[in-house]
């Protein structure tokens, strides 16, 4: 149970590290891939999963869009992010 919920905590802490840094930290992404293998290993929701998953992906755009200096771009997935934080953290933790 203790490592179902540490995978949880591991996904909100790359979004808290990305939005506190402001841009996409050296292996940030990693520890996200990492947080969904442990997520899809524990047998999360797979609702929970494809949220990270999204999650994953808008921190790759991130990425992408700051090489290109995309500004635009940049501020539209800061509010994707976002948006999936607030659904990361109403996705109830399973408890068994």
């Amino acid at each position: 149970m203790e490592d179902v919920l540490e995978s949880y905590g591991a996904v909100y802490r790359v979004i808290r590290e990305a939005n506190i840094s402001g841009y996409i930290t050296p292996g940030l992404r990693g520890r996200m891939y990492q947080a969904i293998d442990n997520l899809k290993l524990f047998k999360a929701p797979s609702d929970h999963i494809s949220i990270a998953e999204r999650i994953s992906v808008t921190l790759h755009a991130l990425e992408w869009a700051a090489l290109k200096r995309d500004d635009s771009r940049r501020v539209a997935d800061w509010q994707s992010l976002g948006a999936l934080e607030e659904q990361w953290l109403s996705a109830p933790v399973p408890r068994s």
